[in-house]
């Protein structure tokens, strides 16, 4: 059986949790499992109102497609002030910092994945961009415009 595979131009959004890997290392598995739950139960409903599809939770990361660029840039910053007001009350090492990528263009969507080289900018983008901070690119910009 083959797997349908669509042409469709989509908005890309890559999340990671800054540091995870990190922290890992440093406590248990009990509080790094709560604070991916915390980090899901924070951002899912978010991901949901702006109409963001999860393709993939990988770890610490999503995987997001939007039809609509703006809708991207907007749950990227919700999910920043977000966590910006769980952070004010939590000491530095419960706290959880992210990093979001955002890319436009066609991609050829499957089932359970989205692949091209939209996909492939925001993953690159990601690894650049800093705790806390929403990078995205000129086509974003400019489909939003």
């Amino acid at each position: 059986m083959s797997t349908q595979r669509i042409q469709k131009n989509l908005t890309v959004m890559f999340t990671d949790i800054s540091g995870f890997t990190k922290h890992t290392e440093t406590i248990s598995r009990d509080a790094l499992m709560s604070r991916l739950d915390t980090h899901n139960e924070l951002l899912m409903p978010i991901i949901a109102h702006f109409e963001g599809k999860i393709v993939k939770s990988i770890g610490d990361a999503f995987l997001i497609t939007f039809e609509s660029p703006t809708n991207a840039v907007q749950c990227g910053l919700f999910m920043q002030h977000t966590l910006r007001k769980y952070n004010v009350e939590k000491p530095e090492p419960e706290q959880i910092h992210i990093k979001v990528s955002i890319n436009s263009g066609e991609v050829t969507v499957t089932d359970n994945d989205v692949f091209g080289d939209p996909v492939n900018v925001a993953a690159k983008i990601e690894k650049a961009t800093n705790p806390d901070e929403i990078y995205f690119t000129e086509s974003v910009f400019l489909a939003m415009v």
